[in-house]
Parts: C-alpha cells; sequence; structure tokens
C-alpha cells in the first residue's frame, strides 16, 4: 500500500510569502504621510542663516583680487581672542569663516591683510585699529583689509 503524501501547491508558498512581506513592509507605508507633517515642524530658520552667512562672505570675497595672495585670513570677534573656542557660537562663526573662504586658512588674530571680523554690536565693528572696513557684508559680519603705513 503506497502512502499519499499531500503536497502544499506552490501557488499558495508563494502567495502566503508574498502576504507576509506585504504586512512586514506595511510598517513603512505609513511614512510617506508623515514626512510631510514633520518638514512642517523643523525649523530651518537657523539653517538657512547659516547658509546665507557662507554665501554672503563668499560673494564678497570674490570680487577682491588679491584676497587668496596671501593664503591666509585674520579673524576677528567681539569676543576675547582667547576665548574665541570656549563659546559655542564663536566657534562656529570662526568654522564658518573657514568654510566659506577655502582655500584660504583662517587665524584668530588680526596680523593678515585681510580679515573677516564678527561683531554683534556694530560699535565694536571699528575697534579693529590697524585695518579699515573694505565690506559690510550682513548686519554682524565686516571684511577688513590691512592699513598700509605710509613712508
Amino acid at each position: 500500500m503506497i502512502l499519499k503524501i499531500h503536497k502544499i501547491p506552490d501557488k499558495i508558498i508563494f502567495r502566503t510569502i508574498f502576504a507576509l512581506l506585504i504586512l512586514w513592509n506595511l510598517k513603512y507605508f505609513f511614512l510617506i504621510f508623515q514626512i510631510p507633517f514633520t518638514l512642517m515642524f523643523v525649523d530651518y530658520i537657523k539653517n538657512n542663516a547659516f547658509y546665507s552667512q557662507i554665501s554672503d562672505i563668499k560673494n564678497s570675497i570674490k570680487d577682491i583680487k588679491d584676497f587668496y595672495d596671501e593664503g591666509k585670513t585674520g579673524f576677528v570677534s567681539d569676543i576675547p581672542q582667547a576665548s574665541v573656542f570656549d563659546i559655542e557660537d564663536s566657534i562656529r562663526d570662526f568654522y564658518l569663516t573657514q568654510y566659506a573662504v577655502v582655500p584660504a586658512i583662517v587665524k584668530n588674530d588680526t596680523d593678515e591683510v585681510y580679515v573677516v571680523g564678527y561683531f554683534t554690536n556694530e560699535k565694536d565693528a571699528n575697534s579693529v585699529k590697524s585695518h579699515k572696513v573694505l565690506k559690510k557684508i550682513n548686519n554682524r559680519t565686516y571684511l577688513y583689509k590691512k592699513i598700509k603705513a605710509e613712508k
């Protein structure tokens, strides 16, 4: 006597696997609806200010022909020179300047021909004695050029 083993048709196996895959991936389906609402509540103003600051600096230095001749650019701020790397905003401003003036190297001093200055108070913008304001980049950023000593 031959025992008949009942076989499950391939069609049912494939449909079952396909249904399990669909159910497994269904959890990702609702992400499609979450994305627009997530974007509405993210604050992009800070990021836009970051990129506009970089583009402002880049646009202001592209007209200056000898800006990259020295290979170095100074940095000055109303934060004391020794504390620039201790305060989060001044660190951001320093590296933002570095990013904007690449391939020049930014130094935290005013010994260079060109200096980028960040000031929260407009009165402090004239505090750089050895340089004159070449351009006012935006409300708090200035580009300075060293005053040549007369002979």
